[in-house]
Order: C-alpha cells, then sequence, then structure tokens
C-alpha cells in the first residue's frame, strides 16, 4: 500500500497501513519515493541561508506580479518588447513536488533579461504613477537580482531539481551509485555554466568577485542532500523493498558468468513474504525456484538485449515454462513506488469541483468529468487538424 508521510496513513497505532494490515504480515507500506525526495531536499535546505534568500525572493516576486494586474501587464509588455515569450514568476509552494520550485527557477532565469529591464524602469526616480510602497520593492528585487551569488546560486538548484525531478520517475531502482552519479552531474549542470561569468544574459552581475559564500553553501547542500538521501531511503535498501531489484533488468548482470546465484537470496525473501498470497493463488511456491534457474539461462542466451527487455515480453515467450515465477515477479511490479497517480486524480478532480459547484452529487459530477475530457479532446483533436 503506497501512501503519503501523514500520520492518520503511517501510524504504528492507528495508521490506514496498521489497520488494514493486522493478521496479515505480507501488506507492506511504502512511504511515496517522490514524497521521500521532497523531504529529503527540504531537510538539506531547511538552515541554508543562502536558499532562504533565494525563497524570499521568489515569493517576493511572485506577490508583486500576482496581485498587481498593472504589474503583471508591464512585465508582459517588457518581454514582447524583447522579442522573449512572456515568462511570469511563478508560485514555489503549495504542494510537495519539487516540480514547483524547478518551474519558478527556470521563469526566473529564461526571463531574466525582461524582469531587469521592467524593475529597472518601476524602481527609476523617473517613474510615473508608481506608488512609494510599490517603487521602494522594485528596488529591493532589483538590487537582489543582481547578485552574482543569487543568480548562480539559482543556477546551481535549477541543476539539482532537473535531477532529483528525473530522478522521480525511477525511484524503484535509485541506488547508491546512482546517488553518487546524481552529485557529479548537478556539479557541472548547465546553468551553472551560464552563470558563472560576470554577465548574465547581457545583464552585468554585481558582487562577482564574492564566491566564498556561494562555494560554501553549494558544498553544504551536496553533503546534506546526500546523507538525507541515505536516510530516508534506507527501507529501499534492505529486506523485501530491496529484494524487489530483481523486476529490474538494469540490476542483472551483463555477463552470462555471473548470473549462476544471481538473486536466489533475494527470490527467497520474496518468496517466503509473499507465500501466503501465492499459496491462496494457487500459485506452486516449490517450484519457483527451479523456474528462476531456468528463467536465467533462457534469458542469458542473449544478454546484449537484457537492458532492453521488457516483463511484457517475458511474460509472451516463457508464460507456459515459468507461470509460477511469474505470477511472483507480476505481483512484485505490482507494488506502488509513488503516489503522484492519486495526486493528480485529486487535482483533475478539484478543477471541475470547485467552490462554486460544490454541491455536485456523485453521479453528475462523473457526468460532468466525461464532458470535459470529450470536449479537451475534441478539442486536442481540432487543433491537430488545423
Amino acid at each position: 500500500m503506497g501512501t503519503d508521510g501523514a500520520a492518520v496513513m503511517t501510524g504504528a497505532r492507528n495508521g490506514v497501513v496498521s489497520k488494514l494490515k493486522g493478521d496479515r504480515a505480507y501488506i507492506i507500506g511504502i512511504h511515496c519515493m517522490a514524497h521521500h525526495l521532497e523531504l529529503s531536499f527540504s531537510d538539506a535546505m531547511r538552515s541554508n541561508a543562502m536558499y532562504q534568500k533565494v525563497e524570499d525572493l521568489l515569493c517576493g516576486l511572485y506577490t508583486f506580479f500576482h496581485t498587481s494586474p498593472l504589474n503583471r501587464a508591464n512585465l508582459i509588455n517588457s518581454f514582447q518588447a524583447l522579442g522573449q515569450q512572456p515568462l511570469l514568476p511563478t508560485r514555489i509552494g503549495g504542494t510537495r513536488w519539487v516540480g514547483h520550485l524547478l518551474c519558478a527557477l527556470d521563469h526566473f532565469l529564461r526571463g531574466y533579461r525582461g524582469l531587469v529591464q521592467h524593475l529597472e524602469q518601476i524602481q527609476s526616480p523617473d517613474a510615473q504613477n508608481v506608488r512609494g510602497v510599490q517603487q521602494a520593492k522594485a528596488r529591493k528585487y532589483y538590487s537582489t537580482i543582481r547578485e552574482a551569488v543569487i543568480v548562480r546560486f539559482c543556477g546551481f538548484l535549477h541543476d539539482t531539481l532537473t535531477h532529483l525531478s528525473s530522478l522521480s520517475t525511477c525511484l524503484e531502482s535509485l541506488h547508491q551509485k546512482r546517488e553518487r552519479k546524481f552529485v557529479t552531474v548537478i556539479r557541472q549542470g548547465p546553468m551553472m555554466k551560464a552563470t558563472v561569468a560576470d554577465c548574465y544574459e547581457g545583464i552585468t552581475l554585481t558582487r562577482a568577485d564574492d564566491n566564498k559564500a556561494l562555494i560554501s553553501s553549494q558544498k553544504e547542500v551536496i553533503d546534506r542532500l546526500v546523507e538525507n538521501m541515505n536516510h530516508r531511503f534506507q527501507d529501499a535498501s534492505e529486506g523485501i523493498l530491496h529484494a524487489t531489484k530483481l523486476v529490474s533488468f538494469t540490476n542483472w548482470p551483463q555477463s552470462g558468468d555471473e548470473e549462476a546465484d544471481f538473486g536466489d537470496a533475494e527470490l527467497e525473501t520474496l518468496v517466503d513474504h509473499f507465500k501466503p498470497v501465492l499459496e491462496s493463488s494457487g500459485v506452486m511456491v516449490e517450484r519457483i525456484p527451479d523456474q528462476w534457474t531456468a528463467l536465467k539461462s533462457l534469458m542469458y542466451q542473449e544478454p546484449k538485449s537484457l537492458p532492453k527487455m521488457s516483463w511484457i515480453a517475458v511474460n509472451r515467450r516463457f508464460q507456459h515454462s515459468c507461470p509460477d515465477l511469474l505470477a511472483l515477479f507480476d505481483l512484485v511490479l505490482s507494488l506502488p513506488p509513488s503516489t503522484a497517480e492519486c495526486e493528480r486524480g485529486f487535482s483533475t478532480m478539484k478543477q471541475v469541483k470547485t467552490d462554486w459547484r460544490s454541491n455536485l452529487n456523485p453521479r453528475h459530477f462523473q457526468i460532468f468529468s466525461w464532458c470535459s475530457c470529450v470536449l479537451q479532446r475534441s478539442g486536442t483533436m481540432t487543433q491537430m487538424r488545423l
């Protein structure tokens, strides 16, 4: 059962997982891996002064333009004057997903030139029809976003969150080697390289020689991020969750010489854990070890095709020769590593059942949702025809 980390779900005594588990020891409670990533990142940034400064800046820019239609319209005009696509500041919070912060950083860095031009116009003493409060805020933001250390740290965060977002799609195979490679990559990210110079997007940065605080903050973030990821993902590196690595062909040895004893211990762990479920489904548990040996021999006849192999193809080819083993692997493949799909379902529901439609009963809600999907698809098809 995949859940978030709320106490009502994961509580040891009265949590939903504990209530459903009862005497059924084979039920596994899995804390959403995407939430693990977000919590690891949040813990790493909690006491980082540089991150707090960037967070305050992004929140302030979002509020500055979101609450003022005039500022928003003038910012769009600045982008159009530069011949660029308007990229308005976005909200960095609201959910636990790292994508919100990544989107805010992406808009800030790619729309940096238009943003600086607009703030420079507002904070100028010659600006007309601008209130003093708005002018003071613009002067503060203009001074902050031109600091080299702020721009470079934003580039570092952008590269970091880009890799974290990509990791969230393959969390079922996240291991220690992947983390070391991840740290090596983000130290040489493209956004960091783009912000190293004294100018960014044609804008001269201030205090470009002050890099001591930047280097210190980057090292602190990397070290704490790896430490927190090791701590939060340790439940996936041992026990039953660690044994599920058998279903990922990237973890299989690439040469047939190493396949003799590969996976025997993990297979035994899986069989012992899910034995009641398998037996109740008519699976011959005692045949699984022999079928595992046979499957490895058949698979390693073409070892080069292993990384590209899928379990759909394996089921089609070996369903008759290894039915009990494939039944176990089908069970393992059903384990939910993330609750992202559920979260998207809730988001879609909130888009339909808003505060103004709070009285929709379930039947009308289903009809309304179906009509919305049909209209959306028909609109997409119309655009494709055009």
